[in-house]
C-alpha cells in the first residue's frame, strides 16, 4: 500500500495536485486554513495543523501563497517532523527565501526540493502543467512516483534553484506571448479580419503557443474579470525576471517593453483583471505612440 502523501496548500493549485495524487491511489493528507470540501469529496483527509501533517506524512507537497506562510510552515516541520523527510515545494517566491528555508530544513535532516509549476490551475488538473523539478538528485529520484502521480510532464533541471530561475523564464514568455495575442488581435479587427478566423489560423500555425491558445479566445469574449491568469499573479515574476536580467546582465527589450504594460496595468487597478485584458490596453492606444 502507498504510504500517504501530504499537502500543506490547497489551493488554486495545490489542491488540483492533490487530487490528482488522490486519483492516482495515494493516501493526502491535506491541510488548509480554510475548509475544502472538494478536497474531502475526493477521498483526501483534511487535518488540523502542520503539525498533523508533519507528524504523519514522509513526503509533503508544499503550495503556500506568500513567504511568510512558507516560514510558518517551516516552523512547524521543524517542531513536529522528523529526519529523513522529503519537502516538494511548489510555490513561487524569491530564491533566497527558498534557500533560506531549505537550509533551516536541512539543520534537522528534512530536504527540499525546489519545484516550480508551468501551467494554469485547469492544466494541473487535467495533467498537462509541467513541474520543473531541482534539488539533491538522488532525493528527486526516489519520488519521481509521486511526481508522475501529479503530473505527465516533467523536467529535472539540476541543482537547487534552477526551477525557480526557470519558472521566471516561463512566465516571461507567457507574458511576451500574451502580449503579441493582443497586438495580433487588435492589428487583425482594424485590418477587418475576423479575431476568431485569426485565431483558429494561426493557432494551427507555426506562430501558434499555448499562451495564444489560452489568451486569444479571452480576448475576443471581453470576459476579463473571471479569467484564470490575473494580472497580480505576474507582477512579481515580471519584477524578479527583470532584477535576475539586470544581475547577469542580459539584453531582454522584449521584457523590458512589456513589463511597463503591467506596471500600468497595477497602477489602473487592473490587478485582478485576467491578463488577457491587455488587448484593452492596446486597442486604446493611438497608432503613432513613440
Amino acid at each position: 500500500m502507498k504510504k500517504p502523501i501530504g499537502s500543506i496548500g490547497l489551493g488554486n493549485i495545490g489542491e488540483p495536485m492533490a487530487l490528482n495524487l488522490i486519483q492516482s491511489g495515494y493516501s493526502v493528507l491535506g491541510f488548509d486554513v480554510v475548509e475544502k470540501p472538494a478536497f474531502v469529496a475526493a477521498g483526501g483527509f483534511q487535518v488540523k495543523s502542520v503539525a498533523e501533517v508533519g507528524e504523519k506524512a514522509e513526503v509533503i507537497v508544499q503550495s503556500l501563497p506568500t513567504v511568510r506562510a512558507l516560514e510558518k510552515t517551516v516552523d512547524g516541520l521543524i517542531e513536529f517532523g522528523c529526519s529523513g523527510q522529503i519537502i516538494i515545494e511548489i510555490s513561487s517566491y524569491p530564491l533566497k527565501d527558498k534557500k533560506l528555508q531549505a537550509s533551516r530544513l536541512a539543520e534537522h535532516g528534512i530536504t527540499m526540493l525546489d519545484c516550480e509549476i508551468s501551467g494554469l490551475p485547469f492544466m494541473v488538473a487535467d495533467r498537462t502543467a509541467t513541474i520543473f523539478q531541482s534539488g539533491d538528485q538522488a532525493i528527486l529520484e526516489s519520488v519521481q512516483k509521486v511526481f508522475e502521480a501529479m503530473t505527465n510532464k516533467r523536467v529535472n533541471l539540476g541543482e537547487f534553484g534552477a526551477a525557480t530561475k526557470m519558472k521566471l523564464l516561463a512566465n516571461m514568455m507567457v507574458a511576451i506571448h500574451n502580449s503579441v495575442a493582443g497586438e495580433v488581435l487588435n492589428l487583425a479587427r482594424k485590418a477587418d479580419i475576423d479575431p476568431n478566423e485569426a485565431i483558429g489560423a494561426l493557432s494551427k500555425s507555426a506562430a501558434g503557443s499555448v499562451t495564444f491558445s489560452n489568451k486569444a479566445p479571452v480576448m475576443v469574449s471581453g470576459e476579463f474579470e473571471s479569467g484564470a491568469g490575473p494580472f497580480r499573479h505576474m507582477f512579481s515574476y515580471l519584477r524578479r525576471v527583470s532584477a535576475l536580467a539586470k544581475d547577469v546582465g542580459a539584453s531582454t527589450p522584449l521584457l523590458d517593453t512589456v513589463h511597463r504594460y503591467y506596471e500600468t496595468a497595477e497602477a489602473e487597478g487592473r490587478a485582478d483583471q485576467d491578463i488577457a485584458a491587455i488587448i484593452e490596453m492596446l486597442e486604446a492606444e493611438p497608432h503613432d505612440k513613440k
